[in-house]
């Protein structure tokens, strides 16, 4: 399934990018100090959505290191704290393919998840979930 999703440890060229966020969009320089600025319990949305991804779709977490997915039967094992997100090297963001809607979610820096599609319906499957724990999305 890796092969599927990834060339070279990336997501593959062929999809497309919506992204993730505690904000409607993208911030401007006048907005950086909101980056400093996110409390835990804003931060908590990114696994709140998981949580709820992962009760309602099937899910598998990528390690680009050994080209390996798993599938996750407990998302609370794959789940960092506040605390070890807060100093998280980018080698250890989360990875995950959502294989019944064709997706990758990865976690990216500065508060932002992007989701991986082919334009397959992916997108509008995941906003009811994105919009229940008070995240935006936006290309």
């Amino acid at each position: 399934m890796f092969n599927q999703y990834f060339e070279n440890e990336a997501v593959k060229s062929e999809f497309s990018k919506e992204f993730v966020s505690l904000w409607s969009g993208w911030l401007g320089k006048d907005q950086y100090h909101k980056l400093d600025e996110v409390t835990q319990s804003e931060w908590v949305r990114f696994n709140n959505l998981i949580k709820l991804l992962a009760k309602n779709c099937q899910i598998a977490l990528v390690d680009c290191d050994s080209q390996t997915v798993t599938k996750v039967t407990d998302i609370q094992n794959t789940l960092a704290s506040y605390e070890e997100s807060m100093n998280k090297k980018s080698s250890l963001f989360s990875q995950y393919i959502f294989p019944e809607l064709g997706c990758v979610f990865t976690e990216e820096w500065d508060y932002t998840y992007i989701i991986w599609h082919k334009n397959n319906g992916a997108i509008e499957a995941l906003e009811p979930f994105i919009t229940a724990a008070g995240l935006y999305h936006f290309r």
